[in-house]
């Protein structure tokens, strides 16, 4: 058995009646494939796998056939072979004659007429050469069907690390002009997992067709190079195997490879920080040791690094903000099944320059930091300086905000007094200005400072305070 991220994989013989079935002799070594549960929508889906592999039996050798399908679940003939993955680790440079090879399969997939493959959704008004359309309608999609969905329990996440809703749609506007290139059938996933070298003679079959799509060759390039996790010394080599290979099959789709390749990396580098950051924090449901977190803080980190320039992030948080980030989420996620009194283990230490206050009791602020981690994205503020998290807390009756210092953040003025020493002043004046009032000051779970004030922005809206 192995696992992927959207299914089971197990493999096992035919037994006779299923042999007889799928016309194939009893003992035959198949793949049963069985829906994952509880998987995150995080990619874009064109077509349902058996279909694809029907359209490519014949055009593509040693593709595998769909035998069976029935209620999320198939059985794949079995591809003979061992995983690249299991040749070559994430990282390690790949021989010259299976980059060669691959690419070669790649550039058959190009001659896979259209009419043979299922329906394609319209959904570009340019014509089947479109490049820029075509990217973005991938990055609008991604908006659509990957953000939107996850939005409501990830966003406010996503806001924290500095990502916001509009990202991938402000990708998209700024794609410039491209090189028209004739579509052709997609895989998108050509990872070491999922590339299957032949004992025999070392060719390369591709399995797991499940984000096959149709459209610009040079996505299929740029997926490859980025999952690939090829060395940076390898990307040359790389690029100009798959040129030689499509020069021979259909020239016209290299037309511009060293000017938009880049278009379509940066692409793909922007839309992995959402799976990437979204299983990062579900790794944490489930065990939340040193270990764990550590990992997952570093793989947020990679993610966040690699699509702050075409995402336009203004700053990537170190590992220190990521982590405070991860652990406040995680912890405001595990509640009591019945209420919505926070577990045990979240605790916090009181800041005796503030008492507490008979409006906004220990219990309250307790809650508030609950509340805290999985504020929604709209009401997650994050400045040059601090976070503020808009929360509301059961049994009072006016929303809280939840502010901490950035951690990364480093001031260039010499500041004089303390923040909540000037809004503990403002308070006890009879002055009529409009400033939050202090609740609550001290350290909460990972030795975090934060401070918890009265809300003085627009109750019913998603936007910042707009005052001094």
């Amino acid at each position: 058995m192995y696992d992927g991220h959207h299914n089971r994989n197990f493999v096992l013989p035919l037994t006779e009646p299923m042999a007889r079935y799928v016309g194939r002799e009893t003992g035959t070594p198949a793949i049963v494939r069985l829906r994952a549960l509880d998987v995150l929508p995080v990619v874009i889906r064109t077509w349902k796998e058996p279909d694809v592999l029907r359209a490519i039996s014949g055009a593509l050798p040693k593709a595998p056939e769909c035998l069976a399908r029935r209620n999320g679940s198939a059985v794949h003939s079995y591809v003979e072979g061992v995983p690249l993955s299991s040749l070559h680790k994430d990282d390690e440079p790949v021989g010259s004659d299976l980059i060669t090879s691959l690419m070669r399969t790649v550039a058959r997939m190009a001659q896979v007429r259209k009419e043979t493959l299922p329906p394609t959704p319209v959904l570009r008004t340019g014509g089947d050469k479109d490049s820029r359309g075509f990217l973005r309608t991938l990055a609008q999609l991604t908006d659509r069907q990957v953000r939107q969905p996850n939005w409501a329990e990830f966003g406010g996440l996503f806001e924290a690390l500095g990502v916001p809703a509009d990202a991938l749609n402000r990708l998209a506007e700024r794609i410039p002009g491209m090189t028209r290139r004739p579509y052709g059938l997609l895989h998108t996933d050509l990872h070491r997992d999922n590339l299957i070298v032949a004992a025999d003679d070392g060719s390369i079959a591709c399995v797991d067709w499940e984000l096959a799509t149709y459209g610009d060759p040079l996505h299929e390039l740029a997926t490859h190079l980025v999952r690939m996790r090829y060395p940076a010394s390898q990307w040359d080599e790389v690029r100009q195997a798959w040129a030689v290979a499509m020069e021979e099959c259909r020239p016209s789709a290299v037309k511009g490879l060293s000017r938009d390749l880049r278009h379509y990396v940066a692409f793909e580098r922007a839309q992995s920080v959402y799976p990437d950051v979204m299983r990062a924090a579900k790794s944490l449901d489930d065990r939340l040791d040193d270990r764990s977190l550590t990992a997952a803080t570093a793989a947020v980190h990679r993610a966040l690094t690699a699509a702050a320039e075409p995402l336009g992030l203004a700053k990537v948080p170190d590992d220190t903000e990521i982590e405070r980030v991860l652990l406040r989420w995680r912890t405001s996620r595990h509640r009591r099944p019945t209420g919505f009194r926070p577990v045990p283990t979240l605790t916090w230490i009181p800041d005796k320059r503030v008492p507490e206050d008979p409006c906004f009791p220990h219990r309250a602020v307790r809650d508030a930091l609950v509340a805290e981690g999985t504020a929604p994205a709209g009401r997650v503020f994050k400045g040059t300086a601090h976070l503020n998290s808009v929360v509301r807390v059961p049994h009072i009756d006016f929303p809280v905000v939840v502010r901490r210092r950035i951690a990364s953040f480093c001031r260039r003025e010499p500041s004089h007094l303390s923040e909540h020493a000037v809004l503990r002043a403002i308070a006890r004046s009879d002055v009529d200005v409009t400033a939050p009032r202090v609740l609550a000051l001290g350290r909460s779970h990972g030795g975090d400072d934060f401070a918890i004030h009265t809300y003085v922005g627009p109750r019913h809206s998603d936007r910042p305070p707009a005052i001094p």
